[in-house]
């Protein structure tokens, strides 16, 4: 099983990603664990500056998709760019999952265009963990999908279930869909309609969960679209950067690790990645922002996946789970 590193994506690629990935090797990887996308040169330099003899294999390529670029666009006009040949690598099976720190945007087309989706999976969702009073949160979506369909909020609740029982060991996650009231009469139409859906299910549903109710631990797994996951990421981790940076300096590591202990991370670019659910791979993307140390448990997470077989069983409920024609006939695409 191997792992295809994309070097070039983000902020501080690719020193700080080569130096993660030679950290993991001299821990629990070895080299032939890993596919690298990159320039040959500057991977091998990079990696023997830190002492790593046994070079990974190279996917040889120097185009990469940057920040600022518009995704679509970016990856048609760079067909060898290192996201897409991290895609191609677990498409033809030369790998088993994927990790990139780049255009968030990019790997997302990538991956959904380049691997297709779960069978029955209708649109991709990226799921991040938290950290609540009663322990892990699976969040999703949290910005793969902005507009997301009632069927699709269906599937989120359905994927993020698996996720959370085969990466966190929870028996029987409980299902909450973030809402701006608890009565099943409030939110969108859209958000109404899955509410009866998820009520009608095999999941166990704990009904809607409020915002101020994230942290609760009401419960495992919080379901929204892309567009209000996406926001309230941020805004959790714009609350951490600015009471870190407002507090006292010496009182900002102890402030740091009271948050990581609390939210699961000081913040969110050192907690490895958020997986995309629902597209026929293992993907993990990381906060372009990201250090070094945030490479390894990436991998470790992506490595985990894999073994867990959370897309077989992601599959397995979603077939077990699926609405009513009539449900899937008025969300068809």
């Amino acid at each position: 099983m191997r792992i295809a590193v994309d070097v070039l994506g983000g902020d501080h690629a690719p020193g700080e990603i080569l130096k993660g990935v030679a950290d993991a090797l001299k821990s629990d990887f070895t080299a032939d664990q890993f596919l690298l996308a990159g320039p040959p040169e500057v991977i091998e330099a990079g990696l023997r500056s830190h002492g790593i003899v046994d070079i990974p294999a190279i996917l040889a390529t120097d185009q990469v998709v940057e920040s600022h670029e518009k995704p679509t666009k970016a990856l048609k006009s760079k067909p060898r760019s290192t996201i897409a040949l991290c895609v191609g690598a677990v498409k033809q099976g030369h790998a088993g999952g994927l990790i990139s720190f780049g255009n968030t945007g990019a790997a997302v087309a990538a991956a959904t265009f380049g691997l297709g989706m779960l069978p029955g999976m209708k649109r991709p969702g990226i799921s991040v963990v938290l950290t609540g009073s009663a322990g892990k949160i699976v969040l999703l979506d949290a910005g793969a999908n902005p507009q997301a369909k009632a069927l699709h909020l269906f599937q989120y609740a359905v994927a993020g279930s698996a996720f959370a029982h085969d990466m966190h060991g929870i028996a029987n996650p409980r299902v909450g869909l973030l809402n701006i009231g608890g009565e099943a009469g409030k939110g969108s139409p859209a958000v109404q309609e899955v509410h009866a859906m998820l009520e009608q299910s095999s999941l166990t549903f704990v009904g809607n969960v409020e915002g101020q109710e994230l942290f609760a631990g009401v419960a495992d797994v919080l379901v929204t679209d892309g567009f209000v996951g996406n926001m309230i990421l941020k805004v959790v981790e714009g609350f951490v950067e600015y009471v870190v940076r407002e507090s006292q300096a010496e009182k900002s590591a102890e402030l740091r690790q009271t948050f990581r202990r609390l939210f699961g991370a000081a913040d969110f670019a050192d907690i490895g990645g958020a997986t995309l659910l629902g597209v026929d791979g293992v993907v993990l993307i990381g906060h372009g922002r990201s250090h070094a140390n945030a490479v390894a448990p990436a991998l470790r997470a992506v490595r985990g996946d894999i073994e867990a077989g959370v897309n077989r069983h992601i599959i397995e409920a979603i077939g077990a789970e699926a609405p009513d024609s009539a449900s899937q006939e008025a969300e068809r695409d």
